[in-house]
């Protein structure tokens, strides 16, 4: 298989990029549950202001990145086109409760996936080496091993072009395109450190991010968090409440 999926978009136009996916969950409740907040979330007027609060993010990396959130179907979907702070196994620990999550992350030309069930890890995949995934943690390191056949990150056939996204196709149905993930609501989302991970190490008295201890690749990637700089405005980009696009 080397047909480009419908997510396969993504990797390609974003060489860092996080993927998050929870069902029956809304668009912005998803964004909550990862570190956002509700008056840092606006809807870009045009494609412009969107990408310049991308920028500011960008800019600003160590602090906050930009997510982009909505629904497709019964998965609420959140998209960070130049960060990957949702992968944070604390924050998808958060997002999976009462329900199932995926995230596909990818950094320095290394792509993760992982299934998480009601804030427990059950599998975690380095596409680039999936038979090793009873290393990576989760308790039931197989759950996705026929979805993993099909999209051919295990067996002798050719794997699909971005397989981690590829995957998550595979298992949701989900399908996005880039105007959908543009003209979104769009919030930022806290560096590792600053988000729902400080909470928790405060409540430990560890002083630091703690792990969760249900294992998890997030965070493995990147370097230390800094001390936080002042947000910058982006533009004329107003944070105010607001809603995610409706899915079908």
């Amino acid at each position: 298989m080397t047909d480009a999926t419908p997510l396969a978009w993504i990797g390609d136009s974003y060489e860092v990029h996080c993927l998050v996916l929870a069902q029956h969950v809304a668009g912005r409740e998803l964004l909550m549950r990862l570190g956002g907040a509700p008056a840092e979330m606006f809807l870009p007027q045009d494609e412009d202001e969107a990408n310049e609060f991308l920028w500011a993010g960008m800019e600003d990396y160590w602090s906050w990145g930009a997510a982009r959130v909505g629904e497709a179907g019964s998965w609420a979907f959140c998209l960070e086109p130049a960060s990957i702070w949702a992968s944070n196994s604390t924050r998808l620990k958060v997002a999976s409760r009462g329900t199932e999550a995926m995230c596909c992350f990818t950094s320095d030309g290394v792509e993760f996936v992982e299934y998480w069930r009601d804030g427990v890890l059950i599998t975690g995949v380095d596409t680039a080496v999936p038979h090793e995934r009873a290393r990576k943690g989760g308790t039931d390191p197989d759950f996705l091993v026929a979805p993993m056949e099909r999209v051919g990150l295990l067996g002798a056939g050719a794997s699909a072009h971005r397989p981690g996204l590829a995957l998550l196709h595979e298992v949701t149905g989900v399908v996005l395109d880039a105007e959908r993930t543009t003209l979104t609501l769009t919030g930022k989302l806290p560096a590792e450190g600053l988000g729902p991970e400080k909470a928790a190490a405060e409540q430990t008295g560890s002083g630091a991010a703690a792990p969760s201890g249900t294992g998890g690749m997030g965070g493995a990637v990147g370097g230390p968090v800094g001390a936080p700089s002042e947000p910058r405005p982006a533009g004329t980009a107003k944070t105010s409440g607001g809603c995610g696009l409706a899915g079908s």
